[in-house]
């Protein structure tokens, strides 16, 4: 009587194990663009939550929120702020900060993380009442981080000498979006606007109104993705300065959320990366040290996005693109969410990036 076979022999075994390498190798590209096309769509929706949340804040406070207010700066030489979300008292200034994103909490369902400092309400860099060992930054805010962000980190250790104690070590997290210093910033007092003065001197403190911008609300941009982490350093921030950069100048920076009294390459913003569009020398990192872009002018020009290099060719204040496709994504100020590509011209981008230029330049 002939036996019957249980079993597959080795020759059938390796040809199914073949067939299952080919088909996870032709499933596997279709799973990365789904998940991709998923994380792209996500981050959009988490745009048009601020852009909601931005008009929110204005209807309720007249005016849009700044970049940062460090009102110490108010009263030591830096741009008054006299705006509805800190207070105008000289006496208490050295503890009235606020930040943008801050600033949209409540508009963001986030009331209770927006009320948890302890103390005096205005102190954005104070510490919370549920842990003296957090900020109100020390939380991951889901709809401040696109799932496309790859960045090798998401916080940061912060330190600054008036905690309690001194040397206590604060992680801060991070963001994958950036408001525009030309819309929610001013100009010094010498017409000017480098990072530095977004940082140091309250040119980030702007008051204008969402309906004061001349160029039209679809045309201006308000928020854009910028990846949380530049360059290739781990940093981290301690009394008023920057530890860990391993590039030559502004190489590597991160997008901190809730911080003022912070170097501008922790802070996250964008609009102040120059490129004069009559040279080329500038097309890789701009001129992000400049405080006019104007370039002997009228109109101001600034760098667009860019491809992302390795790590170590970054700069802090580029944007680069963390979708496929080359794409970044923007929130405009009228609450739309765009699809804008490294093929924007100089000319198109700055267009959109000031809000009162008078350019009518499409941004595609």
């Amino acid at each position: 009587m002939r036996s019957r076979r249980t079993g597959f022999t080795l020759i059938e075994l390796l040809v199914v194990i073949a067939i299952i390498v080919i088909l996870i190798g032709l499933l596997l590209p279709a799973v990365q663009k789904i998940r991709e096309a998923a994380g792209r769509t996500q981050s959009a929706n988490n745009l048009k939550q601020i852009g909601l949340a931005l008009h929110n804040a204005n209807d309720t406070m007249g005016m849009c929120p700044p970049i940062l207010v460090n009102q110490w700066a108010s009263w030591n030489g830096g741009i008054h702020y006299t705006g509805a979300y800190l207070p105008d008292n000289q006496s208490t200034a050295g503890s009235d900060k606020t930040t943008f994103f801050y600033a949209l909490l409540p508009y963001l369902e986030q009331q209770n993380l927006h009320d948890s400092i302890a103390g005096y309400p205005w102190q954005v860099l104070g510490q919370r009442k549920d842990d003296s060992n957090k900020m109100v930054g020390s939380t991951q805010v889901k709809v401040l981080q696109a799932p496309n962000d790859a960045s090798a980190y998401k916080q940061v250790a912060w330190q600054w000498p008036y905690t309690n104690p001194g040397e206590l070590v604060v992680q801060q997290t991070l963001t994958s979006y950036a408001p525009n210093a030309r819309v929610f910033g001013q100009f010094t007092a010498s017409n000017a606007m480098s990072v530095w003065d977004v940082s140091w001197s309250n040119a980030g403190g702007g008051q204008r109104s969402i309906s004061a911008i001349p160029d039209g609300l679809s045309n201006t941009l308000a928020v854009v993705e910028k990846q949380m982490v530049t360059g290739d350093a781990t940093l981290r921030f301690q009394d008023w300065g920057t530890v860990g950069g391993t590039g030559n100048g502004f190489s590597d920076g991160v997008n901190m959320w809730a911080v003022t009294d912070t170097q501008p390459e922790g802070v996250a913003f964008f609009g102040c990366n120059c490129n004069d569009p009559t040279q080329t020398w500038d097309d890789k990192d701009g001129q992000w040290w400049l405080g006019d872009c104007r370039f002997g002018g009228t109109i101001e020009y600034f760098h667009p996005p860019v491809a992302r290099p390795i790590k170590s060719q970054q700069n802090a204040f580029n944007i680069y693109p963390f979708n496929a496709g080359n794409v970044v994504q923007a929130l405009m100020c009228d609450g739309s969410v765009r699809k804008i590509t490294t093929a924007v011209s100089v000319q198109s981008w700055s267009a959109a990036v000031t809000p009162d230029g008078g350019e009518s330049i499409p941004l595609n």
